[in-house]
């Protein structure tokens, strides 16, 4: 599907359903101690152990537990607070109050943690990964942190925001160093095994727009992302991906021009059609696009979402269907169980 071949069946994929979710699921007759995609036999992909963010990561310090809330540093060293009982739920409303880096000092410091070399960062049954990656039945993804999403889990939004014009060479230090961390990362732990999509977190964009100027992804990002997308590609990806919530118009075309192949999870929510950025990038890859929000209605709903979509991309091909991001906590089961069948039958 994604070479824009028709095979006998159509790979279906959702993100892995989180815990608020599959709580309320198991209320509404969903059997404990499977997952959704074997119990319903739609797809998923191998994965591969090894971690690709900061190594070791940080103490996770409560500093302040008022009234239902939770004031910690996380395991990305950051200062945040959220509601107690929204913890772990995989679905909550975070505020952040301080993070790690807000001068070069503070990114020396950071750097110690992004050795690439670290042993530790290789999970249970890499090795066998990396050989089964060659054999498997189902495709491998791997993921890997990219330049925005690395940055701004570093100095916030409204931090990065500001650096990219009170502090131009420290974000140039740290895009480099981003660059160079991955590149090497991936030779080390992942040269010699096959990755089918390859993706670069960055999440990016919010409801109507991208987080960075145009203006600024040709100047700080295009030239970087333009040597990673070609070292993925010659290490050991197939395809290279780039996953942003939010709203991406102005971001595909930087991203065809860097070389990136597709994109997740395309947020209908964001004011997009994922039908319209089909067919005005013909040869452009999609996984999602999906509106999650039909789910939460009635099954009447769910068809009016599915059926015209899926009729027009599985003509299309190069789309990987999928909702536009985790299903939501309050999403039926029985409206999820008739989207896959829909999925399957419209085939």
């Amino acid at each position: 599907m994604m070479d824009f071949r028709r095979p006998d069946r159509p790979f279906i994929w959702t993100f892995g359903t989180r815990k608020a979710t599959m709580d309320e699921w198991v209320k509404q007759g969903h059997p404990e101690g499977i997952t959704t995609e074997r119990l319903l036999g739609y797809d998923w992909f191998d994965g591969i152990p090894l971690n690709t963010s900061h190594c070791p990561r940080f103490e996770h310090v409560i500093v302040e537990e008022k009234d239902g809330r939770v004031t910690y540093y996380d395991e990305e060293g950051a200062l945040r607070t959220e509601r107690r009982d929204a913890q772990g739920s995989g679905f909550v409303t975070r505020k952040w109050l301080k993070f790690p880096v807000e001068s070069r000092e503070d990114l020396l410091r950071m750097k110690e943690r992004y050795d690439p070399e670290d042993e530790r960062r290789r999970g249970q049954g890499l090795e066998e990964a990396i050989r089964r990656s060659h054999t498997t039945e189902r495709p491998v993804m791997f993921t890997i942190q990219g330049f925005y999403w690395t940055m701004r889990q570093w100095m916030g939004f409204e931090g990065l925001s500001m650096a990219f014009y009170d502090q131009p060479e420290l974000v140039d230090e740290m895009l480099d160093f981003i660059l160079d961390f991955n590149v090497r990362l991936l030779r080390r732990h992942v040269s010699g095994g096959r990755v089918d999509i390859l993706v670069l977190n960055e999440d990016m964009a919010y409801k109507t727009a991208c987080m960075v100027s145009p203006a600024m992804l040709r100047d700080k990002f295009l030239p970087r992302y333009r040597e990673l997308v070609r070292e993925c590609k010659r290490i050991c990806a197939d395809k290279v991906f780039v996953d942003s919530d939010g709203h991406i118009s102005d971001l595909i075309p930087f991203w065809i021009e860097a070389g990136v192949d597709g994109t997740s999870p395309v947020e209908i929510a964001s004011e997009q059609d994922i039908v319209e950025y089909a067919e005005k990038y013909p040869d452009f890859l999609f996984i999602g696009g999906l509106d999650k929000r039909c789910l939460i209605r009635q099954k009447a709903d769910v068809e009016a979402e599915v059926i015209p979509k899926a009729k027009k991309l599985y003509a299309r091909l190069g789309w990987i269907p999928a909702v536009d991001h985790a299903v939501p906590a309050n999403a039926r089961f029985e409206n999820f169980k008739h989207m896959i069948q829909l999925l399957k039958e419209l085939w």
